[in-house]
């Protein structure tokens, strides 16, 4: 016996709301209050250059003459943190928490040439290239069906001579250029909004030479689910110890950032999501650096001066959080029991976007069971991810959120 059409109609009917009961609307487009939703995914990781280049800064203070060796050991103990290795394992990490956005610090590429022909003024770089950091990392999110746009902007470009006895002259050189990068998956709409290296630089006396670290930052608007959102990526200068010249550099170099944020939302405000490696954790307190000529300096941590400007701690944003520790391993990165003691990568929500609902924030790479089979860690520091439902999409609105700590 056939089915009266309203009979069908009301099995459709029924159908569709079992359907809404077991496959709901998805998160990204859920609403709440009346309010459409929006779920982003951005990762801060700091990829880990593959030694610690302050011994180099080190042997030139005590012997300018031991500086080849000091930059050979570098260059040794890079090769063997093994960056194919642990690109492997910082790619699993992606392919388990997919983030729209990383932003990525340590970004190195490494050049040599043989025999060597440095001298400090000497504008031909050594360009023979030996990794590029970025190349392998792609290709293994490649291999896992992940893709991203890159944007990248350069920083420190450093070049000296090493002992190496294959040369002819015993010396060859070489280089070190670091990137920060974005990375912004594909499909996603983005866009290259702005980038730069700061004003304030700490130079370092290497043996034959003056070399300034320099560090940078970079700005990228994305769309997801038609709202636009802009992503900032930066690596400050190394915190040191209490009164130090580099907790001074590190507090202008902050401050600049975040005044280069603003003046770029007077072009038309958007929700800033500022992650990076800040070398600087919720502890830090403010001090004094004594120049030797203008005397003392105040100088303010750089977590301090983000949430005094109203940005938010996506971690401290969470119902319940631990204290989330992503620095720092040795420097061979092959200690087990190695323990992180600090939190300084962190991911910042800016002020006047839009509501926060709700935040879920995890760290990786911070577990044995992170580590590569030949027994790395992916990094000397852990990455975060965060997970951040926005909601009532009007700049106007005030973020809701609890105020940093």
């Amino acid at each position: 016996m056939k089915m009266t059409l309203f009979r069908k109609f009301r099995q459709v009917l029924v159908w569709m709301v079992v359907a809404g009961l077991f496959f709901p609307l998805p998160a990204a487009i859920a609403k709440k209050g009346g309010h459409r939703q929006t779920q982003v995914k951005a990762m801060t990781r700091n990829l880990y250059l593959g030694a610690d280049i302050f011994k180099v800064v080190e042997a030139a203070q005590e012997d300018p003459e031991s500086v080849p060796l000091a930059v050979a050991e570098v260059f040794q103990t890079m090769q063997a943190t093994n960056f194919h290795d642990r690109a492997e394992a910082i790619a699993d990490e992606v392919l388990k928490t997919k983030p729209h956005v990383i932003g990525i610090q340590e970004a190195s590429t490494y050049y040599t040439q043989t025999p060597s022909d440095f001298l400090p003024d000497n504008p031909v770089k050594a360009d023979t290239l030996f990794i590029d950091f970025y190349s392998v990392l792609d290709a293994a999110l490649k291999a896992r069906g992940l893709y991203y746009d890159a944007y990248a902007v350069t920083n420190a470009d450093i070049e000296l001579p090493m002992f190496d006895p294959g040369s002819p002259t015993y010396l060859s050189d070489v280089r070190l250029v670091d990137h920060d990068m974005i990375l912004v998956k594909k499909p996603l709409r983005s866009w290259w909004v702005a980038d730069g290296n700061y004003a304030h630089q700490l130079e370092l006396d290497i043996g034959p030479t003056t070399a300034e670290f320099s560090r940078g930052y970079l700005v990228v608007d994305v769309k997801i689910k038609g709202k636009e959102f802009r992503f900032v990526n930066t690596h400050l200068e190394v915190s040191g110890a209490p009164g130090s010249a580099f907790r001074y550099f590190q507090d202008k170099q902050m401050q600049e950032l975040l005044g280069t944020i603003s003046d770029l939302s007077l072009d038309g405000p958007k929700q800033v999501i500022m992650v990076g490696d800040f070398n600087s954790s919720p502890e830090d307190e403010s001090g004094f650096w004594v120049h030797p000529i203008y005397g003392p300096l105040p100088y303010a941590p750089p977590y301090a001066t983000a949430t005094d400007a109203g940005y938010l701690d996506a971690w401290l944003q969470q119902k319940r959080f631990d204290e989330g520790y992503t620095s720092g391993f040795d420097e061979w990165v092959s200690d087990p029991d190695a323990e992180l003691t600090t939190r300084i990568d962190h991911i910042f929500l800016g002020p006047g976007g839009y509501h926060i609902e709700k935040v879920k924030a995890i760290v990786v790479g911070d577990e044995v069971k992170d580590m590569t089979p030949n027994g790395l860690w992916p990094s000397d520091h852990a990455g975060v991810v965060a997970k951040i439902k926005f909601s009532q999409i009007k700049n106007s609105c005030p973020v809701k959120g609890k105020p940093s700590k």
